[in-house]
C-alpha cells in the first residue's frame, strides 16, 4: 500500500480521537520528528513501527493502509493465465505486500489460474499465486510481479515466504539467526526484525517457489 494512504488513514484517526501527534509518538514510543519527516516526504514506516502506530490508534493496520474511499483490497493486476507445460495453480487478488501489507481475509474469490512450472508438482494442492505490492523486496521482487507459494509453513531454510505478521500479510526473507528468526527486506532502506519463534502474531503460510515478473 502507497505510504501516502498509511499516513493519510493515520491523520484521519488522530482526528477522529481528537489527539495529535505527540500523543501518538508517546504512546507508540516512536521520535515526533523522525514521524512528521515521514509523513511530510510520504516515507513508509517501518512494519514494527506500522505496527506500533496501529495499536496505539487502537486500529487494524490494514483500516489505516486501505485507500481513501476503498472497502476491499482490489486487483492491481490481471492475473496471467497460460498453461502450456505447466499444470494450473489459483491466483487471488488479495495482494500481499512487500511494503504495508494488506488485511488476509478468512475467505478468497479465486480471480483466476496461472500455470506453475513442471518441477514444482511435487508440491500440487499445496499451492497458490498471488501479487507483490511494495519495494521492500527490490531488486528480487517487484511491485506488480507475480509469485507462486506454496502454504506448508517454514521450512527451516533460509528463503522468501508469505507471512502473517500483525493479522497481516507480507512478503520477506527469513532467516534462523540466535535462536531466532530474523525477518529481512532485500532493499537495504529497510531494517530486518526478529521473532523468537512462531506465534499469534506471527505466523510462516508458506515459502515462495516461482516468481513471474
Amino acid at each position: 500500500m502507497d505510504a501516502s494512504y498509511f499516513w493519510n488513514g493515520v491523520a484521519i484517526a488522530l482526528s477522529e480521537k481528537d489527539r495529535c501527534a505527540s500523543w501518538l509518538c508517546k504512546e507508540a514510543g516512536l521520535s515526533l520528528r523522525t514521524m512528521k519527516n515521514r509523513m511530510k516526504k510520504g516515507i513508509q514506516p517501518r512494519l514494527d513501527e506500522a505496527v506500533r502506530i496501529s495499536e496505539a490508534l487502537a486500529l487494524p493496520l490494514e483500516s489505516l493502509c486501505r485507500a481513501p474511499g476503498s472497502c476491499t483490497g482490489m486487483p492491481r493486476s490481471k492475473p496471467k493465465e497460460f498453461y502450456d507445460g505447466g499444470f494450473k495453480v489459483p491466483v487471488y487478488e488479495q495482494l500481499f505486500s512487500a511494503g504495508h501489507g494488506q488485511f488476509l481475509a478468512d475467505e478468497e474469490e479465486i480471480a483466476g489460474y496461472i500455470a506453475a512450472p513442471d518441477n514444482l508438482r511435487r508440491f500440487d494442492g499445496h499451492l497458490a499465486a498471488t501479487f507483490v505490492r511494495g519495494d521492500s523486496m527490490e531488486p528480487t521482487l517487484f511491485s506488480g510481479d507475480t509469485i507462486i507459494c506454496d502454504n506448508l509453513g517454514y521450512d527451516g531454510d533460509e528463503g522468501i515466504y508469505l507471512i502473517h505478521y500483525k493479522g497481516m500479510g507480507f512478503v520477506k526473507r527469513l532467516k534462523r539467526s540466535g535462536g531466532g528468526i530474523s525477518i529481512i527486506s532485500d532493499n537495504p532502506a529497510y531494517e530486518p526484525m526478529f521473532e523468537r519463534g512462531t506465534s499469534e502474531d506471527f505466523r510462516v503460510v508458506g515459502k515462495v517457489r516461482h516468481v513471474v515478473h
